[in-house]
Formats: C-alpha cells, structure tokens, sequence
C-alpha cells in the first residue's frame, strides 16, 4: 500500500492537491477572488451575492487572459479556453 501526502487548502478545506504548490496557488486564486468580489460589490450596486462571487472567481481564475486583453490584446478574451486547474484538484468529503 502506497502513502500519498495530500496537501489542503488554507481557504477552502474541502480541496486536497498532491503537491504543495498547487495548494498554494490555489488559495492565492481564492484570496484574489475575494478581495475583487468586495471591490465589485462595493463598485456595482444591485448584484447577488452569488453574482458577486462568480465574478471575482472568473477574474481570479482568468488574471493572466485579462492582463494581456488589458495590455494589447482585448480579442484574447474572446478565444474559447478551458480551464485545466479543476483535473488537478482532488475532492474529499466531510
């Protein structure tokens, strides 16, 4: 029988990754996506909370996209992507 060392989330406990860095990341996409939801919902009046929410986590998760739209190349946001971070994580139950 094989030991695997998961690593949790600091923000997010129901998320485990087999690496350190992944974890990192992770709550590092999480605290982003908190903070940008605060200054939305401070920003736009009038949004639910799960509105405000998906927006900071589509911000967070697409941080390099926007950066290069915001840069020199706002056609980059109309390209179809998928996100890969989701084969990555591991999820537990309670």
């Amino acid at each position: 029988m094989a030991v695997v060392t998961l690593y949790m989330s600091d923000r997010d406990p129901n998320k485990t990754f087999t690496d350190k860095k992944s974890a990192d990341n992770y709550d590092k996409v999480l605290e982003l996506a908190e903070n940008v939801s605060l200054w939305v919902e401070k920003s736009i009046k009038g949004l639910s909370e799960e509105q405000v929410e998906s927006i900071g986590m589509l911000i967070a998760e697409n941080k390099e996209v926007l950066s290069k739209a915001i840069k020199s190349k706002p056609e980059i946001l109309l390209e179809d992507r998928q996100v890969e971070e989701d084969d990555k994580v591991t999820k537990i139950s309670a």
